[in-house]
């Protein structure tokens, strides 16, 4: 009966339950089927397949149950430096004569990605004001668009955001930050299922950028197929469509040309209204002869490559790579990377276990107890987060990411030890070089200072 099951959730909402959901999928039913004393699945499913308010009801739960919400701002540096130098600009140089821009956030999760747009908009458009600007956020899940209007975030939402973001943020209550106000009220958020809400409509129309990224990756082939083809009617002609990296592999993306940056593809509608096969990506040389390389330089591409597959939010391939190194070895970087990806992806009991095993190599790493801390954090027990910090700081007591992170946790309760965590930042700050980049907060140190005074 799960294939049943299975088969429904597919098709109403596009998501492929993959064999690693079963579990979740297995008790999730059974505690359905004991709430509502339904004798068995073949009942519950005949209760999602009526056309009622309650079956709606209903298929909330399935999605809150079966779906990760993780997202966090600015995500994915490579995508949004092209969003920021490429497409917007030339959105606004398109668009200014009617002044008007049309965004949308398909699969925003808790809101983090149409926040982070309206950060970007605001910033390249500093006549807004006198625009036409929708920035729509939308998600099939209503509990996480309820955190979205709320916008209210831990650090974790937060985490590889410069001084520039947090500017945006205040404190508030239980550790949390909450955003401006003025920020919020420029976004709109609405729940859409991109597989069964019919779109384009009065709403979503006419857009000019959709930013579809780590959804595909749940999705069932044919349901991505019937999406992208709703998207490509729903976009300007010239419009672009940016997705996560490698999503659309092998899909027949008629209507779509591609335009090929460092950091990512870009999926632009084309001019003409009839349809077409997106443009064929030229082959690229054959690479050099590759030099014979010493330990430490292994050491150092192996390190750049799961860095960079992380900051290009490719998380399979992060987990790919350390998955390769295990077999090899015992390795303290293959733990710590696949803890950052797994916690990424929300799956935080497999990020606790790989930074345990990571701490079992290396018990003085202030990296793994400050994401332990985040990951307590992101779980609402701040109490627990703050011993975690504190054991950073024990580790290495020139670790400045676990000072800023207590200042924040102490902010809005207890202001005095705020300001002496700060402090202790900010003396540490001090003694760095000025152009030291600090990759925890995307920001320089000179840049860090100035924040903090």
């Amino acid at each position: 009966m799960l294939t049943q099951f299975k088969q429904l959730l597919t098709h109403y909402t596009g998501l492929a339950l993959s064999e690693t959901d079963h579990d979740k999928a297995y008790k999730f039913l059974q505690s359905r089927l004991a709430e509502l004393k339904t004798p068995d699945l073949a009942g519950y499913v005949q209760q999602l397949t009526a056309n009622s308010l309650r079956a709606d009801q209903e298929w909330q739960l399935v999605v809150q149950a079966l779906t990760v919400p993780e997202s966090f701002f600015l995500r994915d540096k490579g995508q949004m430096h092209i969003l920021q130098q490429h497409i917007l600009p030339e959105l606004i140089q398109r668009n200014r004569h009617q002044r008007q821009l049309r965004i949308w956030s398909a699969g925003c999760s808790t809101g983090e990605e149409p926040y982070s747009l309206a950060m970007l908009v605001q910033k390249l458009l500093p006549d807004a004001h006198e625009w036409d600007v929708l920035i729509l956020g939308s998600d099939i899940n209503d509990k996480v668009l309820a955190k979205a209007r709320a916008g209210l975030y831990s650090r974790w939402s937060l985490r590889d955001v410069g001084p520039e973001v947090l500017a945006y943020f205040q404190p508030a209550q239980q550790g949390l930050l909450a955003l401006d106000p003025d920020l919020r009220e420029k976004v709109t958020f609405r729940r859409v299922n991109l597989l069964q809400t019919p779109f384009p409509d009065l709403e979503i129309n006419k857009i000019d950028l959709i930013l579809c990224r780590n959804v595909f990756i749940y999705f069932d082939q044919a349901a991505i197929a019937a999406v992208v083809e709703k998207f490509v009617q729903t976009l300007n002609p010239e419009g672009f469509l940016l997705t996560g990296h490698g999503e659309l592999y092998q899909q027949p993306l008629y209507g779509l040309q591609t335009r090929l940056y460092l950091e990512s593809v870009v999926y632009q509608r084309s001019a003409q209204s009839s349809s077409r096969s997106p443009a064929v990506l030229p082959d690229l040389p054959r690479p050099a002869a590759v030099p014979t390389l010493t330990a430490p330089d292994i050491a150092k591409a192996r390190i750049a490559a799961l860095d960079q597959a992380y900051q290009a939010g490719d998380y399979a391939q992060v987990l790919a790579i350390a998955q390769t190194l295990l077999s090899q070895q015992n390795d303290f970087d293959a733990h710590y990377w696949s803890a950052k990806a797994f916690a990424s992806l929300g799956q935080y009991p497999a990020a606790e276990a790989r930074l345990h095993a990571a701490l079992a190599l290396n018990k003085r790493s202030a990296a793994c107890y400050y994401l332990l801390a985040h990951i307590r954090e992101a779980q609402g027990d701040s109490q627990q987060a703050t011993e975690l910090l504190n054991k950073a700081i024990i580790a290495d007591e020139q670790f400045i990411p676990a000072y800023l992170e207590l200042a924040a946790l102490y902010e809005y309760d207890e202001p005095l030890k705020c300001q002496q965590m700060r402090g202790q930042a900010l003396n540490l700050l001090q003694k760095l070089p000025p152009k030291q980049y600090l990759e925890e907060f995307a920001a320089h140190a000179q840049d860090l200072i100035l924040h903090l005074q």
